[in-house]
């Protein structure tokens, strides 16, 4: 166990600074977000630094220099960073910046790089935490589950930081915080989860949750009643409340309300590419392949090429640590994608990663 620990503590170090070195610069920043909401007959994405115009679909993210190009009897919904819907009905060629306009008041932010990878996600042997997990929270008395272990017949818990050093045992891999002692806004705490067969995520995985301030809260409720008005679908209402939660790091909130969406049998392709995200954000490497998995067969049915080539990068990433070979490939195949679609700066990042990995 201490060699696996050891090995586990390198790798860690040497993927973070792969990361911080193949990065694109700002990536980690948060940056305004504007994303396609719902798409009715033909429209196109103009993208600043592509050759080529793209087909639009929902979930794409638009930069503010970005155009939408539509066409007769065309019409597209736009979520923007305001949380406010820009809807086009007529033709012609629009810029994101004029409908999507700056204000002070932002809502919906980029996911960050996640530059805190961990093997434990990878390693179905371990009862690594699965929820809360490295997230803000909205309940005191939040549901913890983690990964089953193989002839484990029961665990025990532990949550600690601040004046909490609450130790609990359980036959089933799931618990709800007694709520004694209180959990405090502001405070992170770590859960350490040890089966009874000796295995435990203590020095392998430290994931931790901490619980929104009053204000914080109460921000979010107004932000939610403020979504629910606007001129969208159910299912493009929960994805965009999935990207509020995102957006205020409530990670756990925002993969309920989507796996709420793949339970119903959703076809979208966002739905599964950015559940993926979350969890490869989180350090969720198993489940999110699963989900990038699931979108990327969604995307090559409907030949939607910008979400194959994303999500081809990002499976790359959560497969480097585990297959190298089949992160190479996955490489490969997304620039492949990114040449056809005239993107010179994607070509060159991945370029960077494969010569990085070589």
């Amino acid at each position: 166990m201490q060699k696996y620990q050891k090995f586990n503590r390198l790798i860690g170090i040497f993927f973070s600074i792969f990361l911080l070195c193949v990065s694109t610069p700002g990536l980690a920043q948060q940056q305004r977000l504007n994303f396609i909401s719902e798409v009715k007959g033909k429209v196109e994405i103009l993208r600043v630094g592509r050759k080529k115009a793209q087909q639009a679909f929902p979930g794409n993210y638009l930069n503010s220099a970005d155009k939408l190009r539509l066409a007769q009897g065309a019409s597209v919904k736009v979520s923007c960073d305001n949380a406010v819907t820009w809807i086009i009905k007529s033709s012609g060629e629009f810029e994101i910046s004029k409908g999507c306009k700056y204000t002070d008041r932002t809502v919906f932010t980029r996911p960050e790089a996640n530059t805190s990878p961990t093997r434990a996600g990878n390693d179905s042997r371990i009862p690594y935490l699965i929820s809360p997990r490295n997230t803000a929270i909205l309940n005191q008395q939040p549901t913890l589950s983690w990964n089953p272990v193989k002839g484990a017949t029961s665990y025990r818990v532990q949550i600690s930081g601040g004046e909490v050093n609450w130790t609990t045992n359980v036959d089933k891999p799931m618990v709800v915080y007694s709520g004694k002692p209180p959990i405090k806004p502001g405070v992170f705490y770590e859960v350490v989860i040890t089966a009874n067969n000796g295995v435990s995520t203590k020095n392998i995985d430290e994931p931790t949750f901490f619980v929104l301030s009053e204000s914080d809260i109460h921000q979010v409720k107004t932000d939610i009643a403020q979504l629910q008005q606007q001129p969208l679908s159910d299912e493009s209402k929960t994805i965009t409340l999935a990207h509020l939660y995102r957006s205020k790091d409530l990670n756990a909130d925002a993969i309920d309300v989507l796996n709420k969406l793949v339970k119903g049998g959703s076809k979208t392709t966002a739905v599964y590419q950015f559940l993926g995200s979350i969890y490869q954000h989180i350090g969720l490497n198993l489940l999110a392949q699963e989900r990038y998995l699931e979108g990327l067969k969604l995307a090559q049915a409907e030949k939607n090429l910008e979400a194959q080539a994303s999500i081809q990068a990002s499976l790359g990433e959560v497969e480097v640590l585990n297959q190298p070979r089949h992160a190479i490939q996955r490489y490969q195949a997304s620039m492949a994608i990114y040449q056809a679609l005239g993107d010179e700066e994607e070509v060159r990042r991945l370029q960077q990663k494969l010569s990085s990995l070589k």
